[in-house]
């Protein structure tokens, strides 16, 4: 090589290091800059051809080396529709590339970028600040519904209203209610203050002589007790009513005798026993006759807003009334008008315990092995309101009979599937990547899933405008993931490091430097050759 030669190669070495200059101005230009990937720059020696005693070292060339796999800072953001890429992937987005009667066209190549600052416009569409538009795949009902991606567009219309087809239901009744008197069928109440059971009916009943009878009519049959010559006790006349068929017997927690029926049957204290006072109180035939007595003995048992088909209200009271002991069994009401006040029994809304207090019936039938206890209301109609076919779900623990101090339901929750009509509030991405609208109505509804594209060779994308890339031949074709890799409200930041530009700078421009220093001393060198004719 003669001094042209390395002139020449000096002139390669300072294009170089000023191809290097322009990355570093690039890098530190964009330093604020969402999503940017910084490019390094690398150099290639260029070597002449000779002879191995000849060899040089020839010229060097300039090239950019991306680094596309190395991510920035994550930093948080108050906008909801901001989002920021975990992995290695990169958001799919599309171009806009005109509009057709005030509705927007996208061209049908897929760009991809780590710019995640989108935001929703006037069209419901996202878009971000470098105006690229963001895809992904439709979501219903909670589940991916396609593969391959599209534009997102969220509607900020209403979203009709969904009726209630199911009420979780889960609730631990009381062992012992804290009610005058449980249970609404009919029933007498005596008072037993002072009595010993084991007293002679004479002793304990005025009026009451040896020989006469209580007849006790229920389910339209007629069942008589006579005391006979021998005397009995009134443990026996509870053994006696408390074996009839329709009919119980027991001394409750005030020391009263109650006498009721245990089916919905009628109740009937007659005969002797009736002339000799041994009369009581007619409780309730049923709960629609006396919603006051109904109220003081049965417990509460919470209340749900449910919605009919057209987006109404309705408030459901729902209450429980013991109606025997052995085994113990309940009977679920609700609350069907509330002007005047009224109660209907649940259709299948008889439920008995085991004395461990788990379920054992529901409806007169043990729940399946392995399905959760449920009951089903064909019409529910409350105050007028059509509701619908209502499934009633008690889980598969979700209903128990456990000692509870306060004599009341315990542990209640109530939860519907239905909701009224609603207007568009606001929209986000949450950290699984579901695009989430939200209404007026208090429902989130999953729209769309992102979906990230990977590359076995990343580095190798071709760079556009805003941030964006395009697969290329080196890069290979886009791998799509679904597997989320996302942070919500945030955003990620460039990857330039400015002190580390700033550092290269130096080195580059000392380097630039020293190319000019070769410049000057081959035109020296040339100089005093051309003065060796003079």
């Amino acid at each position: 090589m003669g001094i042209y030669g390395a002139l020449a190669t000096a002139v390669t070495g300072m294009s170089a290091q000023a191809f290097a200059l322009s990355n570093i101005s690039g890098n530190i230009a964009n330093s604020q800059t969402t999503g940017y990937k910084k490019l390094e720059t690398g150099f290639v020696d260029l070597i002449p051809d000779a002879a191995v005693g000849r060899q040089t070292p020839g010229a060097v060339i300039g090239y950019s080396r991306s680094t596309n796999d190395v991510r920035g800072d994550i930093i948080t953001s108050p906008i909801g529709t901001h989002v920021a890429l975990n992995g290695n992937g990169f958001f799919i987005v599309a171009e806009k590339v005109g509009t057709s009667d005030g509705q927007s066209l996208f061209g049908d190549a897929n760009y991809y970028t780590r710019r995640g600052d989108f935001a929703m416009d006037r069209e419901g569409y996202l878009v971000n600040g470098s105006g690229y538009y963001l895809m992904g795949v439709p979501v219903e009902n909670g589940n991916i519904a396609g593969s391959v991606p599209e534009m997102i567009e969220i509607s900020n219309g209403l979203i009709a209203a969904k009726p209630t087809e199911r009420i979780d239901y889960q609730l631990n009744l009381p062992a012992d209610p804290a009610v005058q008197n449980s249970g609404v069928f009919p029933s007498f109440e005596f008072d037993m203050t002072g009595i010993d059971p084991n007293d002679d009916l004479v002793d304990i009943f005025p009026g009451w002589t040896s020989g006469q009878s209580m007849t006790v009519t229920a389910n339209n049959q007629d069942f008589t007790f006579t005391e006979g010559d021998t005397g009995a006790t009134l443990n026996d006349l509870i053994g006696w009513l408390d074996g009839l068929d329709d009919v119980g017997a027991q001394i409750n927690g005030s020391g009263n005798l109650v006498v009721r029926a245990t089916t919905d049957t009628s109740i009937e204290i007659a005969g002797d026993a009736a002339a000799a006072g041994l009369t009581g109180t007619y409780a309730m035939t049923d709960p629609e006759s006396d919603t006051e007595l109904f109220r003081e003995r049965s417990v509460e048992g919470g209340a749900v807003t449910v919605y009919a088909p057209n987006g109404a209200a309705v408030n459901v009271q729902l209450r429980w009334a013991k109606v025997g002991n052995e085994p113990d069994s309940w009977r679920l009401y609700y609350q069907s008008a509330s002007q005047p006040e009224e109660w209907a029994e649940a259709p299948g809304g008889r439920f008995s315990f085991n004395s461990d207090g788990t379920l054992a019936t529901v409806g007169g039938q043990a729940p399946g092995v392995g399905e959760p206890a449920r009951i089903t209301i064909p019409n529910l109609t409350v105050d007028g309101a059509a509701v619908g076919t209502v499934q009633i779900n008690f889980g598969m623990d979700g209903l128990s009979q456990f000692d509870s101090s306060s004599g009341r339901a315990s542990d209640v929750q109530l939860y519907q599937n239905g909701f009224g009509a609603g207007s568009f509030m606001s929209v986000e991405i949450n950290d699984s990547g579901r695009v989430v609208a939200t209404y007026s109505n208090g429902q989130q509804i999953e729209m769309y899933q992102l979906v990230t594209a990977n590359f076995n060779a990343q580095n190798m994308l071709k760079r556009l405008d805003g941030g964006v890339f395009e697969a290329t031949s080196q890069s290979g074709q886009a791998m799509f993931s679904t597997e989320g890799g996302v942070t919500g409200g945030a955003l990620e930041t460039s990857n330039t490091d400015i002190s580390e530009e700033f550092t290269k700078l130096i080195t580059t421009q000392q380097a630039y430097s020293a190319g000019t220093r070769i410049v000057s001393a081959s035109d020296e060198m040339l100089r005093e050759a051309l003065n060796m004719i003079r």
